[in-house]
C-alpha cells in the first residue's frame, strides 16, 4: 500500500513538491503552444478573410468594359487564318450571352477592308464552353503587308451603370458631385486589337535559270537522240545540252500501282526514286544542276484506289442522289501523305547531287466534300440558320451545289472555298519543309488559269509557306484569247517582289491548237516570250521551263514537227530570257529574215555580236542548225576569231529551203546557234551558264516557189 503525503520523509516530499511543479509547467508549455498554433491559424484565416473581401472590394471597384477583342498571335502570313475572340461582359465583369452579338470589321490605312468573298463585316460565333465568341479573319489575297485594325463596337443601354462613367474620385472629394445628365443618342463602346500582316520577302534566285523535264518513268529502252540516232538513259541529259538548258528536272515520286500494289511503307513507285542518284550525277559531271520532284496529292491510274495506299482519299458525291465516290486524289487532310512527301524531301536533301526538290499537283481536285466540316468551321462562310441539324450527307449535298452549280451566281462563297483549298496547301508546304528540315530550294509547278485560283492554289501564300521558285504551267491553252487573258490575270495580280516565278510550256501539238500558220513550236516560242514580258507588272520571271523531254524523244504529240524543232523553240526562248537580264556576255541579235522564200534560193541571215564584257572572247563559232528542209548554203559555219571588250560584229550565213512540205504549211525554222568558250567573264555575268545562244525565225514558203 502506498505510503500517504504524512508518512512521506521531508526530503520525499520536496522532491514530489518538485515533480508536481514541472508536471504544472509542461502542461502551461503546451497550453501556449496550442494557444500559439490557434493564433497562427487564426491569423491565416483572418489574412485569407481580408485578402478576399480585398479582392471583392477591388473587384467591385474594377473598370469593367461592354467588349473585349483579342488576337491569338500579332504576325500573320498571307496565307493564314487570323483567330479572333470577342468578349462581351456586364459592368461587374460577368460574361453576357446575346443573340446579336457586334460584328467586327477590319481596317488598313483609314479604310475598311473587304476580305476574301467580299466580306467586311465578320459575324463571331458563340463558344459556350469559354463563353465568348469567335471568328477568324482569312487575309486578302494578295494583301498588302502593314498594320491592320480590327474592331467591334456596341450600344450602351446604361452608360451610367459602369464605374468608368462616372466623375473622378478627386471631384467627389472636394464637393458633392451633381447627377450625371442623361445622354442624348446612342452611346457607343469600341473595342480593338492589332494584326500585323506580313510576307516572306523571295529568297535570292539565279535569274535565268532555265530547266528541262523528264516526267515519265525512267527510260529502260532506247531514247531518241535531239541531233538523231538512239542512246540510252544519258540522251536526257543530251537533250538538256542540246537546249542549253542549264538545270534538268525529273518526275522522282508518284504514287502509281502500274508496277504492283503499294503500301504504307512503300507510297511510291521504285523505278524513278532509284534512279535519281544515276542520274543526278549524269547531270552534275556534264555541269548541269539537278532536280527532283513528287507527284503531291494525285495518284494513278484514275478511276479506283484498288492496291494504292490507305490514305484518306477525296470524296465526292452526287448532288440529286445523295451517292458518294472515292476519287484518286488524297485529301488535303489526310496527315499521313505530308510524312510521306517530306520523308521524300529529306532523301532528295541527302543526295549531293540533287539541288532543287519539287511538288507537282500539290492541290486538290474535283470534288473534296470530306473537307466540309473543316472548311465551314473555319471560314466567316453564309450558312443555313438549322445547318447544325443537317446530317453529313445534307451538308455535302449543300456544298456540291454551291461549288458546282452555284459558283458563279454565289462567287463569294466559291471564292471563300477557292481561299480555304489554298491556306491547307500552303499550310501542308510549310509542314513538309519544317519536318524535312529543308535547306535546299523547293519548287512548286502551278496552274495558270487564274494564276491557280480555282484550284485551290496561290503564289504569295506558296511563297509565304516556302517556296523558293513557282513554275507556273503554261499548258492546255484552248484558244489564243485563252492565253491572252491567262496574261493579263497574272500581270494584274502580280507585281515585282513577290515570288520567284519560272513559267514554261510543253511540247503538245493538240494544246497548241494544232497550229501550222504559226507552227506549233513557233507558238510555243511566242508564249514564252510573252510570258517573259508580260506575266509581271515591270517586271519579268527569274526563268522559264520546258516540258518534257520525254514527249520530245519517246512519245508525244509532236505534229509535223520532230522533237528537236520544238526543243530549238525552247531554247531560243531560254537565250532571249538570259539575254533579258543581261547574264551572258555577249549580246545576240538577228535581222528580221524575208517574210516569204523561194525554194532552193539562199536566205541571208544576218547576225550581230557584240561582247558586253570586259574581257577579250576568243573563238566564238556560229553554225545552221540542222532543221526539217533547212540546209547550209555553203559552209554553214563560220567562226570569230576574236571580239574585244565592246566591239561588235555581224556576221551573215546563208540557208535554203530544200522542198516543200504542205503538211507543216511549207512553213520552216531557220535556226542558228553561237557558242563561246567557258571561261570567268566578270562578276556581271553567271558564268555557270552553258555558254550557247540560240536564234530562230520561221520562214514562209508559198507553194508555188515564188
Amino acid at each position: 500500500m502506498p505510503a500517504t503525503r504524512a508518512q512521506l520523509r521531508p526530503r520525499q516530499k520536496r522532491r514530489l513538491r518538485l515533480q508536481r511543479q514541472q508536471l504544472r509547467c509542461c502542461g502551461c508549455l503546451v497550453l501556449a503552444g496550442l494557444a500559439v498554433v490557434a493564433f497562427v491559424v487564426m491569423a491565416g484565416r483572418m489574412r485569407g478573410w481580408l485578402e478576399t473581401r480585398r479582392q471583392a472590394r477591388l473587384q467591385a471597384e474594377a473598370y469593367h468594359f461592354p467588349l473585349e477583342l483579342e488576337v491569338e498571335g500579332r504576325q500573320f502570313l498571307r496565307y493564314q487564318l487570323v483567330p479572333i475572340t470577342l468578349r462581351l461582359q456586364d459592368p461587374q465583369g460577368r460574361p453576357l450571352v446575346t443573340d446579336q452579338p457586334p460584328v467586327m470589321t477590319v481596317w488598313f490605312n483609314g479604310e475598311p477592308v473587304t476580305t476574301v468573298g467580299n466580306l467586311q463585316k465578320l459575324q463571331p460565333r458563340y463558344r459556350r464552353d469559354k463563353q465568348d465568341y469567335v471568328c477568324n479573319w482569312p487575309v486578302p489575297w494578295m494583301a498588302k503587308p502593314g498594320t491592320y485594325l480590327v474592331q467591334a463596337r456596341t450600344e450602351l443601354k446604361n452608360p451610367a451603370e459602369w464605374r468608368w462613367a462616372e466623375e473622378p474620385t478627386e471631384s467627389r472629394a472636394i464637393t458633392k458631385p451633381k447627377p450625371p445628365p442623361e445622354p442624348e443618342g446612342e452611346v457607343l463602346c469600341t473595342a480593338q486589337a492589332m494584326i500585323e500582316v506580313v510576307q516572306r520577302t523571295p529568297p535570292p534566285f539565279p535569274v535565268g535559270t532555265c530547266f528541262a523535264t523528264w516526267e515519265m518513268d525512267f527510260p529502260n529502252g532506247p531514247v531518241t537522240k535531239p541531233r538523231g540516232g538512239k542512246g540510252d538513259w544519258r540522251a536526257i541529259v543530251d537533250w538538256c545540252e542540246y537546249m542549253g538548258a542549264d538545270t534538268l528536272l525529273f518526275r522522282g515520286a508518284y504514287t502509281s500501282t502500274a508496277a504492283g500494289a503499294l503500301s504504307r511503307k512503300q507510297s511510291f513507285i521504285q523505278a524513278n526514286l532509284n534512279a535519281v542518284p544515276a542520274l543526278a550525277a549524269e547531270a552534275h559531271h556534264r555541269g548541269l544542276r539537278f532536280g527532283a520532284w513528287a507527284i503531291a496529292y494525285e495518284t494513278l491510274p484514275f478511276g479506283t484506289n484498288a492496291g494504292k495506299p490507305p490514305y484518306q482519299y477525296a470524296q465526292d458525291i452526287s448532288r440529286s442522289t445523295g451517292q458518294t465516290k472515292e476519287l484518286e486524289f488524297i485529301s488535303l487532310l489526310d496527315q499521313q501523305r505530308p510524312q510521306d512527301l517530306a520523308a521524300f524531301a529529306a532523301q532528295m536533301q541527302a543526295d549531293p547531287n540533287v539541288d532543287f526538290i519539287g511538288l507537282d499537283y500539290m492541290r486538290s481536285d474535283r470534288g473534296g466534300y470530306e473537307m466540309t466540316d473543316a472548311f465551314t468551321g473555319d471560314m466567316p462562310v453564309e450558312l443555313p440558320l438549322n445547318w447544325p441539324r443537317f446530317t453529313q450527307k445534307q451538308r455535302w449535298q449543300f456544298m456540291a451545289t454551291k461549288i458546282e452549280k452555284e459558283w458563279q451566281t454565289d462567287r463569294n462563297f466559291y471564292d471563300q472555298w477557292n481561299w480555304w483549298r489554298a491556306h491547307k496547301g500552303a499550310e501542308i508546304v510549310q509542314g513538309i519543309i519544317q519536318q524535312a528540315q529543308l535547306r535546299k530550294p523547293l519548287f512548286i509547278f502551278v496552274l495558270s488559269w487564274r494564276h491557280g485560283e480555282q484550284h485551290g492554289q496561290d503564289p504569295a501564300m506558296f511563297n509565304d509557306a516556302g517556296a523558293a521558285a513557282l513554275l507556273p504551267m503554261l499548258y492546255q491553252m484552248p484558244s489564243k484569247q485563252h492565253f491572252e487573258w491567262t496574261m493579263k490575270s497574272w500581270a494584274d495580280y502580280m507585281t515585282p517582289g513577290q515570288a520567284n516565278l519560272a513559267p514554261g510550256d510543253q511540247v503538245d501539238y493538240f494544246w497548241h491548237q494544232k497550229s501550222l500558220n504559226p507552227a506549233g513550236p513557233e507558238l510555243m516560242y511566242q508564249r514564252l516570250m510573252e510570258a517573259q514580258k508580260r506575266m509581271i507588272y515591270q517586271d519579268k520571271p527569274v526563268g522559264l521551263f520546258w516540258h518534257d523531254i520525254s514527249r520530245a524523244a519517246v512519245k508525244g504529240r509532236l505534229g509535223p514537227y520532230p522533237g528537236s524543232e520544238w526543243a530549238l523553240a525552247g531554247a531560243a526562248a531560254f537565250s532571249q530570257l538570259r539575254q533579258a537580264w543581261a547574264v551572258y556576255p555577249l549580246r545576240v541579235t538577228l535581222a528580221p529574215l524575208p517574210a516569204k522564200a523561194r525554194f532552193g534560193i539562199p536566205l541571208r541571215a544576218r547576225v550581230t555580236v557584240e561582247n558586253l564584257s570586259k574581257a577579250r572572247i576568243d573563238d566564238v563559232s556560229l553554225r545552221l542548225e540542222q532543221t526539217a528542209g533547212v540546209k547550209p548554203s555553203g559552209p554553214g559555219r563560220k567562226t570569230i576569231p576574236s571580239l574585244g571588250p565592246g566591239e561588235k560584229i555581224e556576221v551573215p550565213l546563208d540557208a535554203v529551203i530544200t522542198m516543200p512540205n504542205g503538211a507543216r504549211a511549207n512553213r520552216f525554222m531557220v535556226c542558228l546557234r553561237l557558242d563561246w568558250p567557258p571561261k570567268d567573264y566578270g562578276k556581271a555575268f553567271r558564268n555557270d551558264l552553258p555558254t550557247t545562244f540560240l536564234l530562230m525565225q520561221y520562214v514562209q514558203v508559198s507553194a508555188s516557189g515564188r
